[in-house]
């Protein structure tokens, strides 16, 4: 797949995460997470997924965690000691004080939903889910009346704990209708409606302190008793010398199926006294680092395949199995991949395969150990409406442009794209068989939705659902020129592609470097041009402001660089505020063949990037040294 595709689809699963909704497993993610690392993508240097809900700052970045996923060999677990053990010989060098690391901390990682508890000056302020790292959604009406309204505590605090269900209530009270205690978490948290009897099944486990953006030892600090929330040290964390690495996740592996919540791995951090020095790059702390289990392996029969229509036209299947249970949840369904899969690996009603799941919706087929006994045969026509399907590679694909199941599925994508308030999926179905793109359904909503004719899909004249709907778009009043192009729904044409050709529609010079030709061909296209500028001059004239790109570059040559280690020791908060100060450097990986410059915080630093630059001949520079 193109690395455009591919960053679409992660970040989509991060959304879909985040709603409480995984679309893919944590094996998956964690794959697909790496690929684009290798890719030098910028898209894996988001934390969580920034939405219009997520607008309250956390004091300090609140960020994930770096991963290592051991896996099955034919020898036995392979659980990465040499990794590990290099990532933790480069942060020892970097604190200079190798002697002083003797022992880590380990706690065990747990399967739920990351939320910061804020105190200023020991009155309660606010509970932020994680967000995007920099601003959560405020979730403090759901637990305020559970939590102390003060702390013998001055300063900020932040209490950055992990929300989770206890397998037990989980199994006696949602099993029957949520696939894993996690979601249920995320959904309770991120619902409309507070439910307190549901909220008073959510336990939440600290992980970590801060005072004023100082990392606390827990036991040094201070103790929180109220109602049925405690803050305290964890008695399942603990201290090791790191040569007891391997020891102690063979530990919890062996007793995670007895263990009270839902566990997938095991994390391991310097003291607090190193966090500071270490410091944190753009995705995760340096200082902390998760070692991931193998996920958990059962056997199952098939039942039956669905097949997913797609936006693009391609059918993906869904494996239907018999119930199992894994990871202590209930599994009946499995990502089948593509059609290439099932048709390789014949699986049909009464295959049996091996599934893998590390907490997630969807788990994942491992391997097929009997193929069905039944002839195998793909589906032959569009479930939707009815064309003939065609095999491409891999990929099973209805080609009717006009399929309003595929239309009605490009719609809800991008009122997504759009936010508009109100407006699901199915709301838009019944535009799909008379209209092709949200910019037609748009234009038509603002001159004749308030008409009689709404009835025509299924809206009710003036009812409360008539009114949001015609609400939603009329609320829009700004767009950037690349959401107009997206608005008309091309195939595989996505944001990065969309801003490249909004700068060639007003006149100024496009980067098309890595996207696919035939695609920017088609945005070439004077018919599709002359649409676009049709369209634009549409929207303002309907009091629409759209927002034209801007050549910030003057004629200046860019300076490409890549970031490592932490600028806060010369004066700059984050990397972003680092940059921002000069208006013709961009950031990019060590692999992009543009790249001038490996900006450092430390000239003696070992680190991978360290060593990748030099061996490129990349200029290494300190952040004070840098100049454009």
């Amino acid at each position: 797949m193109e690395i455009k595709s591919l960053e679409t689809k992660y970040l989509k699963a991060k959304v879909s995460y985040y709603d409480g909704y995984p679309m893919m497993s944590d094996t998956a993610f964690d794959v697909l997470e790496q690929e684009l690392i290798e890719l030098g993508s910028k898209v894996v240097e988001q934390v969580g997924s920034k939405r219009r809900d997520f607008d309250f700052p956390h004091p300090t970045p609140m960020k994930s965690l770096a991963k290592i996923q051991t896996e099955k060999t034919n020898k036995g677990i392979n659980y990465k000691t040499k990794v590990f053990s290099d990532w933790f010989s480069n942060r020892t060098l970097k604190v200079r004080d190798m002697s002083t690391v003797d022992h880590i901390h380990y706690a065990p990682k747990f399967d739920g939903s990351a939320i910061n508890i804020i105190y200023r000056d020991g009155i309660f302020e606010s509970v932020l889910t994680r967000g995007d790292g920099k601003f959560g959604k405020d979730v403090s009406d759901r637990f305020v009346k559970h939590l102390p309204a003060r702390i013998p505590v001055s300063g900020i605090v932040e209490i950055r704990c992990e929300a989770v269900m206890s397998k037990s209530i989980f199994q006696k009270k949602y099993a029957n209708k949520f696939a894993n205690a996690r979601n249920i978490v995320a959904g309770i948290i991120g619902s409309d409606d507070i439910d307190e009897d549901k909220i008073k099944d959510i336990t939440l486990i600290p992980i970590y302190y801060l005072i004023d953006g100082v990392h606390q030892d827990i036991k040094d600090t201070f103790s929180i008793t109220n109602d049925y929330f405690i803050f305290s040290r964890s008695t399942h964390s603990g201290i090791i010398p790191p040569t007891r690495f391997t020891d102690t996740i063979k530990y919890w592996e062996n007793v995670r199926d007895q263990f009270a919540f839902q566990l997938d791995g095991v994390v391991f951090s310097f003291p607090c006294k190193f966090r500071d020095k270490l410091g944190e790059n753009d995705h995760d702390p340096e200082w902390a680092i998760a070692i991931k289990f193998v996920p958990d392996e059962v056997v199952t029969t098939v039942t039956g395949i669905e097949w997913n229509l797609g936006k693009s036209g391609e059918l993906t299947p869904v494996v239907q199995l018999e119930p199992v249970q894994l990871a202590g949840t209930t599994v009946k369904r499995a990502s089948g991949y593509n059609a290439g899969y099932i048709m390789k690996n014949a699986i049909g009603v009464g295959a049996k395969v091996t599934v893998a799941k590390a907490g997630d919706i969807i788990p994942e087929l491992q391997s097929v150990i009997l193929e069905t006994p039944e002839t195998f045969i793909l589906p032959h026509q569009c479930p939707e409406c009815k064309s003939k399907l065609k095999l491409n590679g891999i990929h099973l694909i209805c080609p009717n442009e006009k399929c309003t199941g595929k239309v009605a599925r490009k719609l809800a994508s991008a009122a997504a794209m759009l936010d508009l308030k109100g407006i699901a999926g199915k709301t838009l179905e019944p535009f799909a068989k008379d209209f092709n793109n949200i910019y037609d359904v748009m234009i038509w909503t603002l001159t004749k939705g308030d008409t009689d004719a709404i009835k025509h899909y299924g809206i009710k004249p003036d009812s409360r659902s008539h009114e949001i709907f015609v609400d939603a778009f009329r609320n829009i009043k700004s767009l950037s020129y690349a959401q107009v192009i997206l608005m008309m729904g091309y195939d595989g044409v996505g944001i990065k592609l969309a801003e490249q050709a909004a700068k060639e529609y007003c006149g100024l010079e496009p980067d098309y470097k890595g996207h696919d030709k035939s695609l920017v061909r088609k945005l070439q296209d004077t018919y599709i041009i002359t649409y676009i500028l049709s369209a634009v001059d549409v929207l303002e004239s309907l009091g629409v402001h759209v927002d034209k790109p801007e050549d910030k570059k003057d004629n200046i040559e860019t300076t490409y660089i890549c970031m490592t280690g932490s600028p806060k020791s010369f004066g700059y908060k984050t990397k972003s505020e680092f940059i921002s100060q000069f208006e013709n450097v961009e950031e990019v990986s060590l692999t992009d063949s543009r790249c001038n410059y490996l900006v450092t915080d430390d000239m003696n630093s070992t680190s991978s990037k360290m060593n990748t630059a030099k061996k490129k001949g990349i200029k290494i520079v300190t952040y004070k040294e840098f100049k454009i």
